[in-house]
């Protein structure tokens, strides 16, 4: 019994020093991601296609917490796309880390390249909002001005499951906002996020632990690949 003690003593504190080690290299990773994120998003933004991909929204977007951008749901829909089409992709990502919906109507609508033959348009947008506990009224003002926006065909998603807490409840709230807009404008595409969000595992969480890693997207993008009747590409 004292053997065991004392291994437990030596394997305990080591177990420990390795997690704090292992978070602390997730930390130093989540710290360089925005800024590598957005100049990859540049880079694509100046590829040739034969398609445009136009995404509107927020960190999720770039898609922060994957160690790989195209990984984020906006990378999954355009590899959805290219897989059942067999053409090329390029995407103009216009998402900020921070966004809300009032910068989406604000300083996004304004730049994004919405009409084209070959134009898919997504938007996903109300993390920050519920954040920041945005009231539900405000919050619809800026959507609806936002959907009225938007060409037919657009993906338009619902909030995603925060998970927990305070911010979680109000994005609740906030989704149900989300879906009774986009029904107001029929010519929209719902994409049902909080839906396809619930119940992330540790697993699928990024190293901020506050943005999924490149499976958690995983749900991101089937929820809008099926939004536009499509099956998501099973790689990555």
């Amino acid at each position: 019994m004292p053997r065991v003690r004392s291994l437990v003593s030596l394997v305990l504190p080591a177990a420990v020093l390795g997690l704090v080690v292992v978070q602390a290299r997730r930390l130093r990773l989540a710290t360089t991601m925005e800024q590598d994120h957005a100049a990859y998003w540049r880079r694509r933004g100046r590829s040739p296609g034969d398609v445009l991909l136009v995404a509107l929204g927020d960190s999720l977007a770039q898609g922060l917490g994957a160690v790989h951008p195209e990984r984020s749901w906006a990378g999954r829909l355009a590899d959805a796309i290219e897989a059942r089409d067999g053409v090329r992709v390029r995407v103009v990502n216009l998402g900020v880390v921070g966004g809300s919906v009032a910068d989406v109507r604000s300083s996004q609508l304004p730049v994004a390249p919405l009409t084209g033959p070959a134009t898919v348009v997504a938007l996903a947008v109300g993390t920050n909002d519920a954040a920041q506990g945005v009231d539900p009224d405000d919050f619809r003002r800026d959507l609806d001005a936002v959907c009225a926006a938007l060409p037919a065909g657009a993906l338009v998603a619902d909030v995603p499951d925060l998970q927990r807490g305070a911010p979680q409840r109000h994005a609740e709230r906030l989704a149900a906002v989300a879906r009774e807009v986009v029904a107001a404008h029929p010519a929209l595409r719902p994409v049902a996020l909080e839906a396809a969000t619930h119940r992330m595992r540790l697993w699928e969480v990024g190293p901020d632990l506050a943005h999924p890693n490149g499976r958690g997207y995983r749900r991101y993008g089937r929820a809008f690949t099926a939004a536009l009747g499509m099956s998501a590409v099973g790689h990555r």
